[in-house]
């Protein structure tokens, strides 16, 4: 071989190696990638924006999703009743699969599972810490009770809301005592804790608190600084109470069917995703709490520390609800026992 014909010699070595390859199969390293189904997924929330401190999360959690799977599992976010769906009824239709993925809240499951309204006893929990120890302590009583229910929670994908507290639109006198006042709740321990004070509460969506308040329906509403800002509830609303009571929370669930038909590279990236998620969510809490109430402040809303008295008051009229619940039954006194040995009362 002449030293001029060497390298046309190597070349179509090469192009005949490079042909075997291809006939081999070997140059067909994304054929796992491109065998993988598209799925088209919605995650039903209650929230009426894609832009609060929770969602902007999961909306961040969908993109991610759809760039590791190159476009192949899209996740899409349904505000509260985009397809016509209450979140009292999202354990059902998530059962159903009228929903892929959906937020299951502590006040709606409590309705399910009783011994769940533990989250929502006045003052047992108070921020995220005590809201993760109590899930710690009772989730093997709520993993017995869901094991056929049709869908399953998302590891780690449990997070808290910001506590809840007051917006009033006229100042109180006495926080102790709401007598005359007509308050928007959300949770039925609150409405106990509002009557015990003296108050009248009134079962509400929150986004039909705006006109009620400007109608006189009602004085004032129950809920986290996030909805109030969301909401605009500055135009209505003067005094803010920070009354700090249970913040509640929400799993993030999947069908059980559409779970168990989901590719493992799929079940794998959705795992990752919403941990990262629900951590984001958890590492910036604290932040968000003051951060939510800097905005209303800065809207005229007039920020209110309750007197220890005024506080007083709520914390007796709390504990007064706490072991009523728990002798429902066995299930509730179980929750309940646990929960307070968790957070040492």
């Amino acid at each position: 071989m002449t030293r001029k014909s060497f390298p046309r010699v190597m070349v179509a070595t090469g192009v005949i190696l490079l042909t075997a390859f291809v006939l081999m199969g070997y140059a067909q390293p994304a054929a796992a990638s491109a065998s993988l189904p598209q799925v088209n997924w919605v995650l039903q929330t209650s929230e009426t924006t894609i832009t609060n401190p929770f969602s902007i999360e999961y909306v961040e959690m969908t993109r991610r999703i759809g760039a590791r799977t190159d476009g192949k599992f899209n996740i899409r976010i349904l505000v509260a009743k985009e397809i016509g769906i209450d979140r009292d009824e999202f354990p059902q239709a998530l059962a159903r699969g009228t929903l892929d993925m959906a937020w299951l809240y502590s006040p709606v499951m409590s309705g399910v599972y009783s011994f769940l309204g533990v989250f929502d006893l006045p003052y047992l929990t108070t921020d995220q810490d005590s809201v993760f120890k109590v899930n710690e302590v009772i989730w093997p009583m709520l993993s017995e009770a869901t094991k056929d229910a049709g869908y399953v929670f998302v590891p780690n994908g449990l997070f808290a809301w910001l506590p809840q507290d007051i917006l009033m639109k006229d100042k109180v006198a006495d926080l102790g005592n709401l007598r005359g006042l007509k308050i928007r709740v959300w949770r039925a321990a609150d409405a106990t804790l509002i009557k015990a004070l003296g108050g009248e509460p009134v079962y509400m969506p929150v986004a039909e608190v705006y006109l009620a308040m400007q109608r006189g329906v009602v004085q004032g509403l129950n809920t986290g600084p996030q909805a109030m800002v969301e909401n605009s509830m500055w135009e209505i609303g003067k005094h803010y109470y920070a009354v700090r009571l249970e913040p509640s929370c929400a799993w993030t669930a999947v069908n059980k069917r559409k779970w168990d038909a989901l590719p493992e590279e799929y079940k794998k990236v959705l795992q990752e995703e919403v941990a990262a998620a629900t951590k984001r969510i958890r590492d910036k809490y604290d932040k968000e709490v003051n951060k939510q109430k800097a905005t209303l402040s800065d809207k005229g809303i007039i920020i209110n520390e309750p007197s220890k008295a005024e506080i007083d008051a709520w914390r007796k009229a709390a504990q007064n609800i706490w072991n009523p619940w728990a002798e429902k039954n066995p299930k509730n006194k179980e929750a309940l026992e646990l929960s307070r040995k968790a957070l040492g009362f």
